[in-house]
């Protein structure tokens, strides 16, 4: 072991005499000492809550996730909690067990995750990555298992109002958090709407004829305009959903002609991606009991995502049929499909499996599927990926029909 390693862990074992076995200043302590794994770029404590892991202390690449909430059987470091074996990724990009993507984000290629026991039970996980592959070796593994056992004394030491007093803290932090991003999105609402009209107007030639050299210049501020725009939109939707308030009107609908409104609506976009909209409904009406402007929007956020990841040249499938007291509309790509290591996470917010095709330049936010799950539930519905489906991805939608049908 070099002496810098051997400096971090005196400099490690000092703060947690002086924390006198406060919990949250152990943790912070140990992932603030980047000395002892100098080659990470990212430490993380994860805490298990029930079946979810949160981040309860992170520095470097991690830091700003403090608080993210995930599912426990969707990373390596549930694997390590559900088995209570450490883990070691050698690189994400060529092991399966990790979600690449979400790797990617943090710049992480390698990484070692211990379990942290307590009352015979894991009760979460200290992870150490590295933006390059096998960046750690057994010596690395050992200073781990030895910094995972400050905190498991941690949990012994601290009393039970301790305990949830650190839980409601943290409760806190995930809540403000979440009230942040509300904030800010209705703060953004009227500039961002304010500058996309008047670039509108800009294009649209009422302050004259624009330059030649500022057309360009005009048409990407208007794009990027759109694209804030749509996430504004998205996360004030997302948050409505979550503290249910998202306005629902119902009505009497036919889906056969709904969804030919969304297919005419959605076809010049698809067109952009060279990708046709083909959609099969019955001869006869389907009459249900929705609101036409939320169901249409789940719809488009199908077809956009299918448009975005189906091959140029391909054709995105549309179908509505019934199923003994359910219409089921069913939207069918030819794309990548989505990798199984995803599938549990698919309709959390701001999870993205692959990537749209290079020649796409719409950029997603993460927040379609999720609000097309909170939407059609708020309808009475229910949204699944079809896993019989081996080529490309199906989504399907299922809406309780009326009594009387």
């Amino acid at each position: 072991m070099d002496i810098e390693r051997f400096r971090g862990l005196i400099t490690i074992q000092q703060a947690i005499s002086d924390a006198r076995g406060d919990l949250s200043t152990v943790m912070q302590a140990i992932v603030n000492e980047r000395s002892v794994m100098p080659q990470s770029n990212g430490i993380v404590v994860e805490l298990r809550d029930g079946d979810q892991l949160t981040y309860a202390a992170a520095s470097g690449t991690s830091a700003s996730q403090l608080g993210l909430r995930l599912p426990l059987n969707a990373s390596l470091s549930g694997l390590s909690i559900l088995t209570g074996e450490p883990q070691h990724c050698l690189d994400s990009h060529q092991d399966g067990r990790v979600n690449r993507a979400a790797c990617d984000r943090v710049g992480l290629r390698s990484m070692i995750v211990v379990p942290i026991p307590h009352n015979g039970q894991t009760v979460g996980v200290l992870k150490y990555h590295a933006s390059e592959p096998h960046a750690y070796d057994e010596e690395d593994m050992l200073i781990a298992h030895l910094l995972v056992g400050p905190i498991a004394v941690g949990f012994s030491s601290i009393a039970e109002a301790d305990a949830i007093r650190a839980k409601v803290d943290l409760q806190t932090v995930i809540r403000l958090k979440a009230e942040l991003v509300s904030n800010i999105s209705h703060e953004l609402r009227t500039p961002v709407t304010a500058i996309a009209g008047s670039l509108a107007l800009l294009k649209g030639g009422t302050a004259g004829e624009l330059p030649k050299p500022a057309v360009p210049l005009v048409d990407i501020a208007a794009r990027n305009a759109e694209r804030l725009t749509s996430l504004v939109n998205d996360l004030l939707d997302m948050d409505r959903i979550e503290q249910g308030r998202l306005s629902i009107n119902l009505a009497p609908v036919d889906l056969s002609v709904l969804l030919r409104t969304v297919i005419e609506e959605n076809a010049p976009f698809a067109a952009r991606t060279a990708v046709a909209l083909v959609l099969d409904v019955p001869p006869r009406p389907v009459s249900v009991e929705t609101d036409p402007m939320r169901l249409a929007q789940a719809v488009t956020n199908l077809l956009s995502n299918a448009a975005k990841f189906s091959p140029a040249g391909s054709d995105v499938q549309v179908s509505l049929t019934i199923d003994g007291r359910r219409a089921l509309i069913r939207v069918s790509d030819s794309g990548p499909g989505i990798p199984k290591d995803f599938r549990s996470r698919l309709f959390d917010r701001f999870s993205q499996a692959t990537r749209p095709r290079d020649d796409v330049q719409v950029a997603g936010t993460g927040l379609g599927l999720a609000i097309t799950k909170g939407i059609v539930e708020q309808l009475g519905g229910s949204i699944r990926l079809d896993e019989s489906v081996t080529q490309g991805a199906t989504f399907e939608i299922a809406l309780p029909l009326p009594a009387r049908n």
